[in-house]
């Protein structure tokens, strides 16, 4: 129960700067640089984060964000020589179904335009 009282929390807060950001001139009377508005958003979504952050499932975002950042470690990336290869070869198919569909419709296109003109081949 707490943890839905503290996501419950996050959220308004986020919402508060949210709409701080937009109202801030009008609640104040008065011109608000552009830099104060965005600070105040920030420190609202930091504030909202780390709220949400001591929840269940804020603890559980961040052991997930952890394992993820573990995981794309392991992984093999492809080399420079690889990469460009295999982008070649996937030009040179699109190119090659490009031409392929462009004949087939060229065919069904002359077909049934021979059918409607009643034209004979």
């Amino acid at each position: 129960m707490i943890d839905k009282v503290k996501l419950f929390v996050a959220v308004l807060i986020l919402v508060a700067g949210v709409y701080g950001y937009y109202q801030l001139p009008t609640l104040l009377g008065q011109e608000v640089s552009v830099l104060l508005r965005v600070a105040w958003l920030l420190v609202s979504l930091i504030v909202a984060v780390g709220i949400a952050a001591t929840s269940a499932q804020g603890g559980a975002l961040i052991e997930f964000s952890k394992g993820s950042r573990t995981e794309l470690r392991k992984m093999v990336w492809p080399s420079r020589q690889e990469t460009i290869q295999t982008t070649l070869i996937v030009l040179v198919m699109v190119v090659i179904i490009a031409i392929f569909l462009w004949l087939i419709d060229m065919a069904v296109f002359k077909v049934i335009f021979d059918l409607l003109l009643g034209v004979d081949s």
